[in-house]
């Protein structure tokens, strides 16, 4: 599998090729949990506490670190963040989640 363009650039600044946690699953795994938590903190924090504020750069700048992390975890399972998507869509497709309008090529390019 050649990453895509996103990976090829998160894999720039990843354990390089041969280094032991090149392929270890454990690092992007708990960086993609922590990250979500951060996600989940801000907003909760933006919720219930006066005064905070959770702007929209400070979420996208945390979507952006997710968004690493599952680059490197898709190369590490040999898929590209494009055929994630595909199956994504396929899955939700099928109306397993109830959602038979999404292969509806409302967002196609």
């Amino acid at each position: 599998m050649k990453p895509d363009a996103i990976q090829r650039r998160a894999l720039k600044t990843w354990y390089p090729p041969g280094h032991e946690l090149h392929l270890d699953p454990l690092h992007p795994v708990l960086a993609i949990a922590g990250e979500a938590g951060e996600i989940a903190d801000q907003w909760k924090k933006h919720q219930y506490k006066p005064g905070v504020e959770y702007t929209r750069e400070q979420f996208l700048d945390e979507l952006g670190d997710l968004l690493y992390y599952l680059s490197i975890r898709a190369y590490q399972l040999d898929v590209t963040l494009d055929e994630l998507s595909q199956m994504n869509r396929r899955k939700l497709a099928g109306g397993v989640h109830g959602w038979p309008e999404a292969d509806s090529g409302a967002y196609d390019d």
